[in-house]
């Protein structure tokens, strides 16, 4: 081997190395990198559990109150009569008149008929009330928010009745409770 091909050769190896561990540096910092990016994340998961631990008396505390106050249906559509009936005793009380009334299903993500939607079940009724004067709609919106009902405006929509201190609104008020457990069936109950 020639001197001149020795030092080609010597100058393609050190090339190649230069290349090849810089590739290898890049790769390693790169999984360095994410590793320390995991490691942060597991770091903050770790602190948010012993958080929720450090807290969990109170969230118990919170749960039983909540599964001794929230409303007991039977079925979606008794909590569905029982919210139109709250609806329209509480607005004859507001002297607000409601117009149309629509029973809103609620939208299942995975298309099963019975799959759960939440922690909670809930009725929802869609209704309309035209020309109705701005203090009682608020007045009786608050009304109906009250906490031991577990009843919400999920969502308002109001626009001016151009007569007046009264608006035109279309509202969908939201029952949270609970389903009752239905009965299991037994070898002696048949």
């Amino acid at each position: 081997m020639k001197k001149s091909e020795r030092i080609l050769l010597v100058i393609f190896t050190l090339v190649f190395l230069v290349v090849v561990g810089g590739g290898l540096l890049a790769f390693g910092l790169k999984n360095y990198r994410e590793l320390t990016a995991e490691t942060g994340r597991l770091r903050d998961r770790l602190a948010e559990m012993h958080q929720a631990l450090a807290e969990s008396a109170v969230w118990q505390e919170r749960s039983a109150w909540l599964d001794e106050k929230m409303p007991r249906f039977a079925s979606r559509q008794e909590a569905s009569a029982h919210l139109l009936e709250n609806l329209q005793s509480t607005a004859e009380n507001a002297a607000l008149a409601l117009g149309p009334r629509e029973f809103i299903e609620p939208q299942r993500l995975d298309g099963e008929e019975d799959a759960p939607q939440g922690f909670y079940d809930k009725a929802t009724v869609r209704l309309t009330l035209d020309q109705a004067p701005e203090n009682a709609l608020f007045t009786w919106m608050h009304a109906l928010q009250s906490s031991g009902g577990f009843q919400g405006v999920t969502r308002l929509s109001i626009t001016p009745s151009g007569q007046g201190k009264t608006v035109n609104a279309e509202i969908e008020v939201t029952q949270f409770y609970l389903e009752k457990p239905h009965a299991k069936v037994t070898r002696r109950d048949r």
